[in-house]
């Protein structure tokens, strides 16, 4: 019976530890009634900003006062989330960009990274592959995607020219989330992520094969209808 006792009184004293299933923090988005009268498929940007992984999003419209890098930094820091976004363009646009930053942008000054694409192609898919595996945003300027190409693929007549958001989308195993404009007026449509794992065939042919893919939402634009 003292034995008993002892291992009763061990048992008592020894701290307990309960272990707890690991949940991921809640991610929460509230968007106004100004981001939902200026964007369509916001579903699909929080489908993104929840996951942990990184993702590109494909920016074919001109935003002059970045309200999706507003939008996307304002939800990461309410949530407080490790992510950062990282613009990439040609020199001159990243340029205006940090001086309008001092102004209109001010606040959002240090959320933005900055990538310049017109530096030596292979350093600059390092650091985006490498930023992409950390779990962050690249948000592609429009002129961008036509000023950056892949080096290592051959421009073959009468066939259309890769993205380079698709070559990063493979080679890192990240979705891209499309955008474009709404026929007919300045309203921004985030389309369904489009998935590296969608494609098949050699490196090549699925970059081609993605941007087919992406560069068809272009040419169907979406109405109101």
């Amino acid at each position: 019976m003292g034995k008993l006792s002892f291992l009763l009184a061990e048992d008592y004293i020894k701290p307990k530890i309960y272990f707890q299933s690991k949940q991921a923090p809640v991610f929460n988005t509230s968007y106004s009634y100004t981001d939902c009268n200026q964007f369509d498929g916001l579903e699909h940007l929080t489908q993104l900003l929840r996951s942990p992984e990184g993702f590109i999003v494909n920016a074919f419209q001109i935003d002059y006062y970045q309200t999706l890098p507003q939008l996307i930094t304002r939800t990461l820091k309410e949530n407080r989330s490790y992510k950062k976004l990282y613009i990439l363009g040609p020199e001159l646009s990243l340029s205006i960009l940090k001086r309008s930053s001092k102004t209109v942008y001010e606040k959002h000054f240090q959320e933005y990274g900055y990538i310049n694409v017109e530096r030596d192609f292979q350093s600059v898919v390092r650091q985006c592959l490498a930023l992409l595996q950390e779990g962050h945003i690249l948000y592609i300027l429009p002129e961008a995607s036509i000023c950056w190409r892949p080096e290592s693929f051959q421009s073959l007549e009468n066939q259309l020219t890769p993205l380079c958001s698709t070559l990063l989308s493979q080679e890192a195993h990240v979705p891209i989330l499309p955008s474009s404009t709404k026929e007919g007026s300045d309203k921004v449509v985030l389309h369904e992520p489009n998935l590296p794992q969608q494609y098949v065939g050699d490196l090549e042919s699925r970059v081609y094969q993605q941007s087919e893919s992406v560069y068809n939402l272009l040419e169907s634009p979406v109405s109101d209808s």
